[in-house]
């Protein structure tokens, strides 16, 4: 359903004419209809030509403008204001600067009570508003001429409204999204928040995430339009019974989501564009950034002398890359700008080629958004791009896991990886390669992405959980060659063997060995030549079925200490099997 949202100064008409096209009014608090003017958002809807729309009515009052930003961020069609026995006034200015800003493409501009003026004077009217709104988003909107009371031109206002809506763009899909306008509680059902579904749509029996909190709940029952219903979706006025949550734990201001769907930041990187009436960006101000229904207060720094600012929340505020926001300066009373968010989670250090990158990709698709950002992080995990785009996951890079990496990343930890492997190499030229953990502990990311990278390069290779150079080789020097041959025969000389710390050989040496197929580890530190294992196989199938561990030990003439691990080594390999405290060969090869 389409969503119709009301500008324009205070006492023009807003929500008398929204009445007059409803039949409802939209001013909800006592004290808005004592006063005669509307202090907080006020909600109508009504069937226009055929199509089911719903109205926001904000405040036109100065004081008020923070609701009134609150009701603009989620509508589809704005209904600008302006009462021809008044004219362009200061907070016509404002919010007709704030539609603009927003970027809201299609509207209609009512000009009211046009009962109490001559036709010299309507004709004025229509001439300034046409001259103010003029080099804006707003320019091509027509300016319907009404009077809420006499009903002169209310069918042709409601034809134009019916038009606009009709042109209104489609509604984004992606994971559900709802900035919290109002939250109350009903007698017998709990917490009830009311919004417009920005993105995506929701069901009943959803769970939901509050944010900034992070609080999880479940949706108990949806109504639209006092209409009880089992989903709602983008463009629709919703109001939702939350199951679990305190009406003191969610407030205007929130964002009720599906899980994981966006990042929480309290520094962001956006495009910031002035508004009209200010030349540039002020660099200081009483900064206040309002998106959705939230607000925050700000401090900006403009980079690189480029539209591009760094902004720091005093509030931790849910974003998304592409989120459209606006910036007021309370001290100057006046919006001063708006922008788009081009990063939720920037680095300290941006680039204009960055910043480059980021613009290119803010009007495409949720894929290309993380693309973008992929290729500015290098490296990053899946969520943080889900988040960063509302959604998104890339379709360029490497996943390692949960991890993505750039191209260039990989390449860069590829280069990285081949000098640290090289180094290790010179320095441990017996051992095969570096263990790939400690490589990744080096680079400061995950063994499964350094496995994933390594994998692209043709300089490197990996086995049996090490990193080394391709076509390396751990050799020994013709001088470790017979000092092994040496050792060699002092051990075959018995199954007596010494422990593996205790072999007079460089340690780094016996590791080769052990790698080369030399050396065979049965346990920690306890090593057999290659022949002597050979004699184990031979022998141990002459033992009798049920041997024990001294039957072992008398055989191959060993100690207790070697006995028992070269067992538990025969039982992991598959030629024994255990039983209480016998044995039975398993495998008769020879």
């Amino acid at each position: 359903m389409p969503i119709i949202g009301t500008a324009g100064h205070v006492d023009h008409g807003k929500s008398t004419l929204v009445q007059a096209i409803t039949g409802r009014d939209p001013d909800r608090w006592a004290a808005e209809k004592e006063r005669g003017l509307t202090i907080d958002l006020g909600f109508a809807w009504t069937d226009l030509n055929g199509i089911d729309v719903g109205f926001v009515d904000v405040p036109g009052h100065e004081r008020f403008i923070k609701n009134m930003l609150a009701g603009v961020g989620a509508i589809d069609c704005a209904l600008l204001v302006v009462a021809a026995d008044g004219g362009w006034m200061p907070q016509t200015e404002e919010h007709a600067t704030v539609l603009d800003l927003l970027d809201t493409k299609v509207g209609v501009i009512a000009l009211t009570r046009i009962d109490l003026v001559d036709d010299d004077t309507v004709e004025l009217a229509t001439l300034e508003i046409m001259d103010e709104i003029e080099g804006t988003s707003l320019q091509e909107w027509p300016v319907v001429p009404v009077s809420a009371i006499t009903g002169q031109g209310m069918e042709s206002l409601v034809e134009h409204l019916a038009s606009a809506v009709g042109r209104a763009d489609e509604h984004v899909g992606g994971p559900f999204r709802m900035w919290i306008d109002r939250s109350f509680t009903v007698s017998g059902a709990g917490v009830v928040v009311t919004g417009t579904v920005a993105r995506g749509e929701v069901s009943r029996g959803d769970d939901v995430e509050i944010l900034p909190s992070g609080s999880s709940d479940r949706v108990r029952g949806i109504h639209h339009h006092d209409r009880r219903v089992d989903r709602s979706v983008a463009g629709s006025r919703t109001a939702i019974n939350l199951q679990s949550s305190k009406v003191a734990a969610v407030s205007r201001g929130n964002l009720l989501c599906a899980h994981g769907s966006i990042t929480v930041s309290a520094r962001i990187l956006a495009i910031l564009d002035a508004a009209r009436r200010f030349e540039k960006i002020p660099p200081r101000g009483a900064f206040h950034f309002h998106i959705g229904t939230a607000h925050s207060p700000a401090t900006i720094r403009r980079l690189h002398g480029t539209d591009a600012y760094t902004m720091t929340l005093d509030t931790q505020l849910p974003v998304a890359m592409g989120d459209r926001f606006i910036l007021r300066d309370s001290g100057r009373r006046a919006v001063v700008g708006g922008g788009r968010v081009l990063d939720p989670r920037p680095s300290n250090r941006v680039t204009p080629a960055q910043i480059g990158i980021l613009r290119s990709a803010m009007d495409g698709s949720a894929t290309e958004m993380a693309d973008a950002l992929l290729e500015i992080r290098g490296i990053t995990s899946g969520t943080d791009l889900m988040e960063a785009t509302g959604g998104g996951s890339p379709s360029i890079g490497l996943r390692a896991g949960g991890t993505f990496l750039s191209e260039d990343a990989a390449n860069n930890m590829i280069g990285i990886s081949i000098s640290i492997v090289s180094e290790f190499h010179e320095r441990h030229p017996m051992r095969p390669g570096i263990p790939r953990p400690e490589l990744a502990t080096r680079i400061d990311v995950d063994a499964e992405v350094i496995a994933v990278a390594v994998d692209q390069s043709e300089e490197l290779d990996q086995s049996d959980g090490t990193v080394h150079l391709v076509g390396f080789t751990n050799t020994l020097t013709p001088v470790q060659e017979a000092e092994w041959s040496a050792v060699r025969s002092d051990l075959e000389g018995s199954f007596d063997v010494p422990r593996m710390s205790a072999i007079d050989m460089n340690g780094e040496v016996v590791h080769a060995l052990i790698q080369r197929g030399d050396l065979v580890q049965v346990a920690s530190d306890l090593v057999f030549t290659k022949t002597q294992v050979d004699e184990i196989h031979r022998q141990i199938v002459s033992l009798p079925d049920g041997f024990t561990v001294g039957e072992f030990k008398d055989r191959f003439g060993m100690t207790r200490r070697q006995a028992v691990p070269t067992l538990e080594w025969l039982d992991r390999s598959g030629w024994t099997k255990r039983s209480g405290d016998a044995r039975t060969v398993r495998n008769q090869r020879q």
